[in-house]
């Protein structure tokens, strides 16, 4: 049974075969600390999380590296505008100093581990800072420059992209569309419009020495330092959004391949965008919706991890809240049916595993090496959880085995359910046993009217297939 992945960089899916032999050295494009992730940008840290697991389900010791960028991202992909941590010190009334930088930075790194903690995200082995890489950064602009593939000009250094031939035209890295004086402000002194920087000069005090003046690093050059640090070159397997394709993931490639002739990664791997509407979510948008905004409209984090695996990582998802909502159902509804094959003690081995249970074990394995198809996986665990043929233990064995790959965190989560439950005083079950006569009867001014009650009182109820569920509101 081997692993299929779809490679961005051939445009195919194909087996995946790492460098050495049980081993994966895997780079995932990690946050602009200037504000709060948005549950779009999360998407790409599920999608990096579950493709971690399906390795290590293979049986591959993975190595994760994901950088924290706390300077040199400019607002614009084509290097004009603001740096995105000097804008945030504007913003948060900040001076406009490095010590001040590195506080911004802090206290949104915090709350972004916090958030992929709640996300059940397995934390990478390294985090490696861009402020604390210039040293380097500096080294590989030098090493450019000594091969004739970099040039100064009036506002930073630059990489001259015709020293690459093979810029763009690598099977699904299609260019973005950079035309100056449209979305892009003209430089005179570029050799090309799609040149890109190496390294900016500061337009105020701010910034770090360097053989060309003080400044910070360009964004790119920040991930093609920190992943060869970390990782070597080449290294197996880089990811990153889609909208990463075009710009930033073609520059690293450039910079890398021109420095030291060798490819950066074998594997290149994009998850889709999380749309609103028609249009993708953006920090800059007022569709800008964070974890915590789900948390205050009665969300499970993980609720939202379960919608994300409904889909396949490479299609395009529309965020509609109500569906969010439904996906929230179901996956209360998953840690229900497990909590009724209690108190079965799950990690007493199994004497005996029938035919039945294998064949589930193997089409569950097919599924999530199928270019991590987290669709089919899950609606096998439903026919796991549905069908008569299988024990109780055999259910709750297939359902933890395919949870190391989902990441529901369903035997903790469902024991805390189960509490939850269990704790309901007496007066609200009984406004809830009320609640479901009326909805029976079709008295539903009555049922919203006791729903009312019960919220006034603290506590939420979720209508499920299984019947309604009370808990604390979050």
């Amino acid at each position: 049974m081997s692993l299929q992945l779809y490679n961005t960089l051939t445009g195919k899916k194909e087996e995946f075969k790492p460098l050495k032999d049980g081993e994966v050295s895997m780079y995932t494009c990690g946050p602009t600390v200037y504000n709060y992730a948005h549950i779009g940008n999360l998407r790409a840290y599920v999608f990096a999380d579950v493709l971690r697991r399906t390795l290590e389900y293979n049986g591959y010791a993975v190595k994760q590296v994901m950088n924290i960028t706390d300077v040199g991202q400019l607002t614009s992909d084509a290097d004009e505008g603001e740096d995105k941590m000097v804008k945030a010190l504007k913003r948060e009334g900040k001076p406009l100093t490095l010590q001040a930088m590195k506080e911004v930075a802090n206290k949104y790194t915090a709350v972004f581990l916090d958030d992929l903690k709640a996300l059940n995200i397995e934390l990478p082995h390294e985090l490696p800072k861009a402020s604390e890489h210039i040293k380097e950064d500096i080294e590989l602009i030098q090493t450019l420059e000594h091969k004739g593939c970099a040039y100064k000009a009036s506002d930073g250094v630059y990489f001259d992209v015709s020293k690459f031939p093979a810029y763009g035209t690598r099977g699904g890295f299609k260019l973005g569309e950079l035309k100056e004086g449209a979305r892009v402000a003209v430089n005179v002194q570029k050799r090309s419009s799609r040149d890109f920087a190496l390294w900016k000069f500061s337009i105020s005090d701010i910034g770090w020495e360097s053989p060309w003046g003080r400044g910070f690093p360009g964004w790119h050059i920040e991930c093609s330092v920190m992943s060869r640090k970390y990782l070597g070159q080449p290294f197996d397997i880089h990811t990153g959004g889609i909208d990463h394709i075009p710009v930033h993931h073609q520059n690293e490639i450039a910079q890398s391949e021109a420095a030291y002739g060798v490819p950066l990664a074998n594997y290149w791997m994009h998850n889709e965008h999380l749309n609103m509407g028609v249009e993708k979510m953006a920090k800059s948008g007022e569709n800008f919706i964070t974890l915590q905004t789900l948390k205050d409209r009665g969300i499970y984090t993980l609720a939202y991890r379960y919608w994300l695996l409904i889909a396949h990582y490479r299609t395009p998802i529309e965020f509609i809240f109500e569906a969010l909502k439904n996906a929230q159902n179901s996956y209360v509804k998953l840690l229900t049916e497990f909590i009724k094959l209690s108190p079965l003690d799950k990690h007493e081995p199994m004497q005996q595993q029938g035919n039945l249970h294998q064949k589930m074990s193997t089409k569950m394995g097919e599924a999530i090496n199928d270019d991590l198809n987290t669709s089919r996986l899950l609606a096998l665990l439903w026919v796991t959880i549905e069908t008569s043929h299988l024990t109780s233990r055999e259910k709750s064995d297939l359902i933890l085995e395919t949870d190391k790959i989902l990441g529901l965190d369903i035997e903790n989560q469902s024991k805390k359910l189960a509490e939850e439950m269990n704790a309901i005083p007496e007066d609200i079950r009984k406004l809830s046993a009320a609640r479901e006569d009326a909805r029976r009867s079709k008295d539903f001014a009555k049922s919203d009217e006791l729903r009312e009650h019960i919220r006034a009182a603290g506590f939420e109820i979720m209508d499920t297939d299984s019947g309604p569920i009370v808990r604390k509101k979050l």
